[in-house]
């Protein structure tokens, strides 16, 4: 067999086939750090109109083949936990891509590696080894290189610490996902989705009345955040990472911070400092190392 029809017979897999889909929704959802810096819009009204098409759209789908969206009385709380955790850490995301920039927001975002690694210590007792709390610490050094003067008086300090505190609370969905999974895939999706809908629809009265008064660039950018990076990006994510392995996705995930910082810098003219370089490959050697040694460490068991 030649090697272009090896090539050929690999991209016809399934596994191939998973990881383009895998690739395209990362693609899909890393435009949303770029698009949110270029419309200022604001954060309440970004997430009110993306969370609007997505549940739509879920309800239709769903209709499409005579399936139900709600969750049953007793599984309400459940939901509620997860969509309130889900648009704390939108909103907290949001507010990091506007207080410093683009790339430093998704480089703030992607230390939730580090952050599950302790978080399934705490809540499920998987005690992380030396490698891996070492792992844990060489990320979050690398959060220290990535702004200029690390101040809490400077919104550059005060946006990176936002989205690492994005990170944490995106580290806690998967927890609560695994541990409320009896309720059905779609619901607790759509759930997720409806919930932070309604947190973020309350904000909508309080507003200014210029954060209404959008131009026509700010409303296709939420309209192309909302399809893509929603609707579509978060649909095929949550497909890949049912059908694929969890290390696969993992490190297909991280892709998010290279594409994030390049879109950054052709688009919006963003400096890449070399401390940054530096921030952004620490974090994502570390998270990468900690995941390809917690995943040999379970083969072997």
């Amino acid at each position: 067999m030649s090697i272009k029809q090896k090539l050929y017979y690999l991209m016809q897999t399934s596994f191939w086939r998973l990881i383009l889909l895998a690739v395209i929704a990362v693609f899909a959802m890393a435009i949303v750090p770029i698009t949110i810096k270029l419309i200022q819009v604001n954060p309440w009204l970004v997430g009110f109109f993306r969370l609007l098409v997505a549940v739509i759209g879920l309800y239709i789908f769903a209709k499409l083949f005579n399936q139900s969206v709600w969750s049953q009385k007793k599984n309400w709380l459940p939901i509620l936990l997860i969509g309130i955790t889900f648009s704390i850490h939108w909103l907290t995301y949001f507010y990091s891509i506007q207080y410093s920039t683009a790339s430093i927001a998704a480089i703030g975002v992607s230390t939730y590696g580090a952050h599950l690694l302790l978080l399934g210590w705490w809540f499920h007792g998987q005690r992380p080894s030396l490698f891996e709390l070492f792992c844990v610490f060489i990320a979050f050094a690398g959060v220290c290189f990535i702004v200029p003067e690390f101040s809490l008086k400077s919104e550059m300090t005060f946006g990176l610490l936002l989205g690492v505190l994005s990170g944490l609370l995106y580290a806690c969905l998967p927890i609560l996902h695994q541990k409320y999974n009896y309720i059905n895939n779609q619901r607790r999706a759509f759930g997720q989705f409806f919930i932070a809908l309604l947190v973020f629809s309350i904000s909508l009265p309080f507003l200014p009345s210029q954060s209404f008064e959008l131009n026509q660039n700010a409303w296709l950018g939420l309209l192309a955040m909302g399809i893509f990076s929603t609707l579509i990006g978060h649909s095929l994510w949550v497909k890949v990472t049912t059908e694929l392995n969890h290390v696969v996705t993992s490190i297909v995930y991280y892709l998010y911070v290279p594409v994030a910082m390049l879109l950054s810098y052709f688009v919006l003219n963003e400096v890449m400092t070399n401390d940054k370089l530096i921030g952004a490959g620490l974090i994502l050697g570390a998270n990468l190392a900690g995941i390809l040694y917690r995943s040999k460490h379970k083969t072997r068991e």
